[in-house]
């Protein structure tokens, strides 16, 4: 206990070496300020000693000024100790070294990383309310694995949820819970593999679908994008065995929204293919310009897999997604998912069904709504104030990323050192249709 060792052979008092190491360990700082010791009838046990022995220790320490014991609440490290540096405090290898984490060399004031949403607003004292409650008011025998699908009250508050903010219409039995979008994209790679072989993709698109998909030997075909989406227009004809993966509400990286004669289109001929749109709508609740657009799966609910994920909304470190998936697939996914043994954590899912019935998710979504539009706003009045009419903002209609086109009239392209850029290899291919011919490339700003 506290790496403290007992030589019972030694000729030094057991309470001096008792002693000696706990002060090395408070001066280390290994037992910070305020820690609470355990109590002395516990020590005794663990250390095989007597218990008059561990409170002579600590009767000790406290004189010296080491500890501070408080009437009916316990010993604690005192304040005000100097930790120093000593090569006689005893170090712990426990076989791989651990690796310090690095400091930053100055404070980060503006931090643009995408995909993840300010945890700082996260509403850690309600969510951890809920999350007492969901382990406190759940029965011994719902502590297992739960049903494939996830719980039930949760399908259902996603079904009602996804109804008054998107317009969807679906049953809680047709609601998949995943541990994450991530998840979600795999099991459908996996159940569509004896059928389909290919996959349409945006391009440029996100990295990590790629890699689930090119991972089950899918192969990709990169599908141009431009101002209104994926360019449906460069598709004849879906091919037999092939599927289509599509951002339509809020494509990434370029922000674009997907037109409706373009998803018109794409039911169109994934009807007369027999095939499937996986639409990854991964955060339309953070549209800032005009109304939510209706997703895709309003348009053909028979023909789109509709995914989605609290990643966004909420925190990834929840680690929960959804699908809603046509019912003619319910059985082959769900059997996938349950040989596979994959479940979402109960506790949690039960949390959060309670979190959405009683409306907190919308209340924290139309908050942040508020804290990203001023963001936004603040972003693009800067960029116009440095750039004038040397630049286009395009897809600021939603939080997490805006393009900029930049025609600087002595050829001279400056990058604004406080962001971010999107990797240039998922943009090589990105071509720039719609804009003047003497625009450059758009370049994502993103935040």
């Amino acid at each position: 206990m506290y790496g403290i060792y007992v030589d019972r052979e030694s000729k030094v008092p057991v309470t001096r070496q008792i002693c000696q190491q706990l002060r090395m360990i408070i001066e280390s700082g290994q037992l910070s300020a305020g820690t609470r010791l355990l109590p002395t009838r516990v020590l005794a046990k663990e250390w095989g000693i007597a218990r008059n022995v561990v409170i002579e220790v600590y009767e000790q320490l406290i004189a010296e000024g080491y500890l501070d014991g408080r009437a009916g609440s316990g010993t604690y490290v005192a304040e005000g100790i100097f930790h120093i540096s000593d090569s006689r405090i005893p170090t712990i290898s426990s076989g791989a070294a651990v690796q310090p984490q690095p400091k930053p060399e100055r404070e980060q004031i503006i931090d643009f990383a995408t995909g993840v949403p300010d945890q700082k607003w996260f509403p850690r004292q309600i969510w951890a309310k809920y999350l007492k409650e969901a382990a406190e008011g759940t029965l011994s025998e719902e502590h297992n694995y739960g049903h494939v699908q996830g719980d039930l009250s949760l399908r259902s508050a996603i079904c009602e949820y996804v109804y008054r903010s998107k317009g969807i219409q679906c049953t809680a039995e047709q609601i998949m819970i995943v541990s994450g979008a991530s998840e979600g994209f795999f099991l459908l790679a996996k159940s569509f593999a004896p059928k389909f072989h290919s996959l349409y993709i945006e391009d440029p698109t996100i990295d990590f679908t790629q890699e689930i998909f090119k991972l089950m030997d899918y192969r990709l075909v990169p599908v141009e994008v431009d101002l209104n989406g994926m360019r449906i227009d460069f598709l004849t004809s879906i091919t037999p065995g092939h599927l289509v993966l599509l951002t339509p509400s809020h494509q990434f990286p370029t922000g674009s929204l997907l037109s409706i004669q373009r998803r018109h289109q794409i039911i169109r001929m994934v009807e007369e293919a027999d095939s499937f749109v996986i639409e990854d709508d991964y955060d339309s609740e953070f549209r800032l310009r005009g109304i939510p657009v209706p997703p895709l799966h309003t348009l053909s609910p028979s023909r789109v897999i509709y995914v989605g994920t609290f990643s966004k909304t909420l925190s990834p470190s929840l680690r929960i997604g959804f699908m809603i998936v046509p019912p003619i697939l319910i059985d082959t996914i769900a059997e996938v998912k349950d040989k596979l043994n994959l479940h979402t954590p109960f506790i949690i899912q039960k949390a959060l069904s309670q979190y959405i019935l009683d409306g907190q998710l919308e209340r924290h979504i139309h908050k942040m709504k508020k804290v990203y539009k001023k963001r936004r706003n603040f972003m693009t009045e800067r960029l116009q104030h440095l750039f004038g009419n040397d630049i286009s903002i395009l897809g600021d209609e939603a939080q997490a990323c805006i393009f900029r086109s930049l025609f600087i009239r002595k050829r001279t392209l400056f990058f604004l050192g406080m962001i971010r850029l999107h990797t240039a290899s998922r943009l090589k291919r990105f071509r720039n249709t719609g804009l003047p011919s003497r625009t450059p490339p758009l370049q994502p700003v993103l935040y």
